[in-house]
């Protein structure tokens, strides 16, 4: 069976003539006394396993048979869009007063405004009101 996740955590015990790790992938345990395993795996890593079953005293555990890394995918970051709103001149503060002109659209909206795009052009137009007024 084939598995994908990240190592969680990685617990190493060893004795005189054996080493043995068990590593957690998605809140299960998988274990290994393959040493070059042991040591080219460690907690954060993101792999792929594929593990065999083994019963033994009745109990049931899972083996790794192999394992490697897989790169994360990272997508490219995601471009800000430029400033299109009219009438911010490309303010830095845009967002502030979008936000604003949103408090005063909510508001007024909910004393039973007929036209939402009419009730939107008056927020904003109180902004640039304020804008103009502070500047």
């Amino acid at each position: 069976m084939k598995i994908q996740g990240r190592i969680e955590d990685k617990e190493v015990v060893s004795k005189d003539d054996w080493t043995r790790a068990v590593f957690t992938i998605d809140g299960k345990k998988y274990s290994t006394f393959d040493k070059k395993i042991i040591a080219d795996f460690n907690k954060g890593d993101i792999v792929e396993m594929e593990t065999k079953i083994v019963e033994k005293d009745g109990k049931q555990y899972n083996n790794m048979v192999s394992m490697k890394k897989i790169e994360e995918k990272v997508g490219e970051p995601e471009k800000v869009a430029e400033n299109t709103l009219k009438g911010t001149s490309g303010s830095k503060h845009t967002t502030m007063y979008v936000s604003y002109a949103k408090d005063i659209f909510c508001e007024t909206c909910r004393q039973d405004w007929k036209d939402q795009k009419e009730c939107m052009e008056y927020a904003i137009d109180l902004v640039k009101q304020a804008k103009k007024a502070f500047s």
